[in-house]
């Protein structure tokens, strides 16, 4: 059985040889430890006086042109990375979303300000500022809104070159520019601001969801149209102790676009992968309801009972997470730690199918061995039927 076999038939509610791994976005630190790293890392290549005077003066000039491919190549790097690791599927970002406005600023396609900093391995990443929508004025004019056709139709060339080259040994899970459209509405205007909105400039908080979902839509349906088969949809809709709104008006607000968002998806014939963060508990329904075939992450972290949803919805849709990043899957973890936590998720989660075990998130802070181990223990005491 081939990995996307494996995991579209256990998204299916099909039997399958084994439990099926995956895994969300591999960060830089992490694929290096498997691939190597490079002469020069980024981090370096920013800091040099030369790199920092270009961006700081053309940075939005130089993001399409250097920065961009720059990243592509490190998601192709991610891939191979996952193949080296043993992994069945992989969350894989065609993303245009960041445009570096200097050396140390990057501003988001959906209205927010970024700072760019050190990920503490010789890399870097971004970590969120502030709102960069404060007014209508300010909704209107801003610069760096993307074109989803245009990006639909670089995203459908970036998943074709992937697929030509890895489609055998891994089930690519795509998902091209494209955030949250809650998480994005949050970061465009900040959290507070936010709600005001909601009550104060329901046009433009109308206009920024429809947006987002002709965004999702088409980018969608070009990744269909390079081949793949299983679309990722994300919004990080929770804390960890629970939703960041009332489950109503997070459904009234973003559940038609995401119903339509699924439907569009489904009627091309491929499946969806539905990501959000910390406590999902009383959503879950929802997100049933808008039609996911699998959900990720339950957050062990968090107040979600990965356990309990097995057996409250395990029948209805495939669970996929569960292995945290807080502790297991760090360099504190002993390797028997992370073998032991695979052979408990495998005796308590897999039995029944609809279970694909994954980390909950990708941090730099994951080495790429404990993957390793995790993958390697799965192999070994993951096939059906479950006898441990």
């Amino acid at each position: 059985m081939n990995p996307t076999e494996r995991i579209i038939r256990t998204l299916e509610g099909k039997s399958v040889d084994r439990i099926p791994s995956w895994t969300p976005y591999i960060e830089p630190r992490t694929f290096q430890d498997v691939l190597g790293k490079p002469l020069i890392s980024t981090e370096r290549q920013l800091k040099n006086p030369l790199v920092k005077f270009l961006l700081n003066h053309w940075g939005p000039q130089i993001t399409p042109y250097v920065i961009t491919p720059q990243e592509n190549n490190e998601r192709i790097n991610a891939v191979k990375a996952a193949i080296e690791l043993g992994f069945d599927g992989l969350w894989v970002f065609y993303d245009e979303s960041f445009t570096l406005t200097d050396s140390v600023t990057s501003a988001h396609a959906g209205g927010a300000i970024f700072q760019v900093y050190p990920d503490g391995y010789g890399n870097v990443t971004y970590m969120y500022k502030k709102p960069g929508i404060t007014s209508r004025e300010e909704f209107a004019s801003w610069p760096y809104r993307l074109k989803a056709d245009e990006v639909a139709h670089r995203g459908f060339k970036f998943f074709q070159k992937v697929l030509k080259k890895y489609s055998d040994k891994i089930c690519i899970c795509g998902n091209a520019s494209s955030v949250g459209i809650h998480e994005s509405l949050s970061w465009a205007l900040g959290f507070e601001r936010m709600a005001k909105w909601i009550r104060k400039e329901p046009d433009l908080v109308k206009q920024h969801i429809d947006d987002a979902e002709d965004l999702y839509i088409q980018t969608s349906m070009a990744m269909i149209d390079a081949g793949l088969k299983v679309i990722m949809v994300g919004d990080d809709l929770a804390f960890k102790t629970g939703p960041l709104m009332n489950p109503k008006q997070i459904d009234g607000l973003f559940g038609p676009s995401y119903t339509r968002i699924i439907k569009t998806i489904h009627d091309r014939g491929a499946k969806v992968i539905f990501h959000s963060c910390g406590d999902n508990t009383l959503l879950f329904d929802i997100f049933l309801k808008w039609g996911v075939d699998g959900l990720h992450a339950y957050e062990l972290t968090s107040n979600v009972d990965i356990y309990k949803e097995k057996a409250l919805r395990g029948d209805k849709v495939t669970i996929i997470g569960g292995i945290g990043v807080d502790y297991i899957l760090t360099d504190r973890s002993t390797d028997e730690e992370v073998v032991e936590e695979v052979k408990k998720q495998i005796r308590l989660l897999g039995p029944g199918g609809r279970y694909i075990m994954a980390p909950v998130h990708g941090l730099p802070s994951v080495p790429g061995h404990k993957l390793k181990v995790m993958i390697d223990a799965l192999k070994k005491y993951g096939n059906y039927p479950i006898a441990i």
